[in-house]
């Protein structure tokens, strides 16, 4: 099966994704601060959303085991429906290590969430994929990758089979089509490609560009997109593009509500000497718009 021949190994400060069986509400710290010190993250449906069965088993899909303080049946079933193992730590106030390297060590290469960019890769563009990925991270809570991001190995040496399989096992795709100084005026074929990739496998596709009032394609002419200025503005526009989106589904990440997890918390901070500007969009800003952008303070 093609699955079974694409192997995606995410570098990321954390080793394995669990499950956290929640059934009276009851959210066991301890026991995560534990699992987060072994660099695991503990996974849970999204704050304040009620999953159904599929959106559970979809949540649980992406991970390598699930962990409970009791025997929940739900959670058991599809937990052996997925072939992944199910732990209960019941009262204890201590994890054994030894326990959960054991129970995952064969279920850690589970093919892992993620979504992915169709974009710029240039150095220019930079902040604008961070603002997208602390987006992602934070509120979906899975990674964020990109062709050439160095976050990622897989086993396929051709870039074109890579990327196309990337785009058919993503949780969902961003797609952000912004003009550069070096293709001012055309469209990027490339770019046509992936997003034709993303709607024929029925990936959920955020459209977003810096360059307003554009349609640049009639496979996405009736679809809504997401315009931005700067980078914070793309940054809380992916935030409630998630949040609004049903076909998304989210992931709570407990870890990042820890007071010193080991595991990064995603956070963005705009820096305006950073900030990308396309060419026919800097055309279009008088001289006193381009110095506040830029931070300038005039005197």
């Amino acid at each position: 099966m093609e699955r079974d021949r694409f192997h995606l190994e995410i570098l990321a400060p954390w080793k394995t994704d669990v499950f956290l069986a929640v059934t009276d509400g009851a959210v066991p710290w301890r026991i995560i601060e534990q699992l987060d010190q072994l660099r695991v993250r503990v996974i849970g449906p999204a704050t304040n959303s009620a999953p159904d069965l599929q959106q559970l088993r979809t949540i649980m899909g992406g991970c390598s085991g699930v962990v409970s303080m009791s025997h929940s049946p739900e959670h058991e079933a599809i937990a052996l429906e997925l072939g992944i193992p199910f732990l209960v730590v019941g009262d204890e106030t201590n994890v054994d290590p030894g326990d959960f390297r054991t129970a995952l060590r064969n279920h850690s290469d589970r093919m892992p969430f993620y979504a992915f960019l169709i974009g710029r890769l240039e150095r220019d563009f930079r902040q604008a994929r961070e603002a997208i990925s602390a987006a992602v991270e934070r509120t979906a809570g899975i990674p964020f990758l990109w062709a050439d991001d160095g976050r990622h190995r897989t086993n396929l040496e051709s870039t074109r089979e890579r990327t196309r399989l990337l785009i058919k096992h993503a949780a969902f795709v961003v797609a952000d089509l912004s003009l550069g100084v070096e293709s001012p005026q055309r469209e990027n074929p490339s770019r046509a490609h992936e997003i034709g990739m993303a709607i024929a496998y029925g990936r959920p596709l955020m459209l977003c560009s810096q360059e307003p009032r554009r349609h640049p394609y009639y496979s996405i002419g009736d679809m809504q997109m997401l315009f931005w200025l700067t980078e914070d503005e793309l940054e809380a526009g992916a935030r409630q593009w998630i949040i609004t989106n049903r076909e998304v589904v989210r992931r709570r990440v407990f870890n990042y509500e820890l007071n010193n997890s080991v595991i990064p918390k995603p956070a963005f901070k705009f820096d305006p000497r950073l900030h990308f500007l396309g060419p026919n969009v800097r055309a279009k800003l008088d001289l006193r718009r381009l110095l506040a952008l830029a931070g300038v303070k005039r005197k």
